[in-house]
């Protein structure tokens, strides 16, 4: 949230640019107009997804109600991206959107019970859902404060005219804040008192608006945002060198980033390490790690399987491996499943000791020869 803030205040400001700029500035008015946007938004969303879910579990049991949802679930990632794109576009926040992608070779029953067991996809339902109330807290915001701030600020102008051209024009009345005495306003001198409160309220309205956006813009990268952590990364000129635990060579690389078959890959020897970039170029190459060769249950491992290992081990977690490998987060966890199945494993703790137990997973070695607990450089991301 923080920096959602510093987007709307920018600390390179003065402070007396801090508190009135915002008044006049364009960016104010887009952030108000994306929050009156909310209000019928909102009720879209909210209409079309209460409709779909109540068409698809009443047809639930037939051939209609499983592809409502189904379609329904696709839509709202499509809508959870536009909403990304605007809050992105309205705040100057960072706000990435975790991946997608199903890798090839999945069966259509696989594809959808990934999509059902991403999390993302659900945390865009519930983001579009809630849409609704605080489109409807916006529109109320904007609606009181301009109305407040334009009838005191347009109190004298009104009283002049309607004293000039109309017949019998009607007073200001009002009570006071005690509710126990009138305020009757006729003349427009009368009334120009109300100008600076009405241009204080405006003041206040302007950065209640910007509070308020940032606050969403925050809430929108929680719900729509990748929860990947950083993943470090070494340089595909400098490639690691460092022997094994025991002193040893590395006797086996990943296979060519091109096979996107699920069939394990047989070792081969030690040579030059491929790199390949990910699909969206969005990220630096990744160099691919040179593995300890292991027998028994590591042959039935993919490639694509080991390199998963090669995270888990890393402590990454679902949402770093998927953006790492520009997946979406339910294959990753598929892959999980799968790793833990094959190994006998029963979690990622147990899959991290046995990696390195196995020396699947080698230690970086420091310049006098000694080996530290930091692992070897991250797994190159396949090409797409």
């Amino acid at each position: 949230m923080q920096d959602a803030f510093r987007a709307a205040y920018p600390s390179d400001r003065s402070l007396l640019a801090q508190i009135f700029l915002p008044a006049v500035h364009p960016r104010t008015f887009l952030r108000a107009l994306h929050l009156g946007a909310m209000f019928p938004l909102g009720i879209a969303y909210f209409t079309v997804l209460v409709t779909a879910f109540a068409i698809g579990g009443a047809l639930i049991w037939t051939l209609v109600g499983p592809v409502v949802l189904l379609i329904t679930l696709y839509l709202t990632r499509w809508a959870g991206d536009a909403e990304a794109w605007t809050v992105r576009r309205v705040s100057s926040i960072e706000l990435r959107r975790p991946p997608t992608a199903i890798e090839r070779g999945q069966s259509f029953r696989e594809q959808v019970k990934t999509r059902l067991i991403d999390p993302t996809s659900w945390t865009g339902l519930a983001y579009l859902f809630i849409q609704f109330p605080i489109g409807i807290a916006s529109f109320v915001m904007l609606v009181a404060g301009g109305v407040v701030s334009g009838v005191f600020v347009g109190a004298p102008f009104y009283l002049f005219f309607a004293n000039r051209f109309i017949d019998d024009p009607a007073p200001i009345d009002f009570l006071t804040l005690g509710g126990t005495k009138h305020i009757v306003l006729t003349e427009p001198e009368q009334a120009l008192w109300m100008v600076p409160v009405g241009l204080l309220t405006y003041l206040a309205m302007v950065h209640l608006v910007t509070a308020a956006s940032a606050v969403h813009a925050s809430w929108a990268r929680l719900m729509l945002g990748s929860r990947a952590e950083p993943v470090a990364m070494v340089s595909p000129e400098a490639p690691p060198t460092s022997p094994t635990p025991d002193g040893g060579t590395p006797l086996e690389t990943l296979g060519p980033a091109a096979d996107e078959t699920d069939e394990p890959t047989e070792p081969v020897a030690p040579g030059p390490m491929p790199v390949a970039p990910l699909a969206s170029e969005l990220l630096p190459e990744l160099v691919a790690p040179r593995l300890v060769a292991s027998s028994g249950a590591l042959g039935e491992l993919t490639a694509r399987e080991r390199e998963v290992l090669t995270l888990i081990a890393r402590g990454y977690s679902n949402a770093a491996i998927a953006e790492t490998f520009v997946i979406s987060e339910g294959t990753v966890k598929t892959h999980v499943k799968r790793v833990l199945s094959k190994l006998e494993l029963r979690d990622r703790t147990q899959a991290a000791i046995w990696a390195y137990e196995t020396s699947f997973v080698g230690l970086a070695a420091s310049a006098d020869g000694a080996t530290s607990s930091e692992p070897i450089p991250i797994v190159r991301a396949r090409a797409r």
